[in-house]
């Protein structure tokens, strides 16, 4: 196993089949080699790391693959939980957005992770009346 393990590793780009759905395997099948191979890969394991202590860490990435999520798909429920709010009964909220205008590039992000979480079932759609508060969107570029 950690022979094909490396030679896939050393064969394959970061982001090789980034948008097949092939490779996201978590539930059906959780130890595929291609799906260790892309999350071992995708892992970001720093650069003070020394090389025996790399090769450690992806053997321990590789041993528990079926942990991580490779995509937002691949995120899985936890059975019986679901996020609830204790608000008290009258409490009233904004319902007016003063939104700055997103640049065209924010727009592209902030939709493009909308459309990812609801296709995976994370989020859904509300009607109108539905709606209790609106808030602003805050997009904040990490510092790497």
């Amino acid at each position: 196993m950690q022979e094909v393990l490396k030679a896939t590793l050393d064969t394959i780009p970061a982001n090789f089949l980034q948008d097949d759905k092939a490779i996201f395997t978590r539930v059906s099948d959780p130890m595929n080699p291609k799906r260790i191979a892309y999350i071992v890969k995708s892992v970001q394991y720093g650069d003070t790391l020394t090389e025996d202590k790399c090769k450690q860490a992806e053997a321990l990435v590789a041993r528990y693959a079926d942990t991580f999520a490779g995509s937002l798909s691949g995120v899985l429920q936890v059975p019986g939980e679901q996020h609830h709010l204790e608000i008290p009964n009258g409490t009233t909220f904004n319902l007016r957005v003063h939104q700055c205008a997103l640049t065209p590039p924010q727009t592209q992000f902030l939709y493009g992770h909308i459309e990812e979480m609801l296709e995976a079932g994370i989020i859904g759609q509300a009607p109108p009346d539905a709606v209790k508060c609106c808030a602003t969107t805050v997009l904040a570029q990490k510092a790497h």
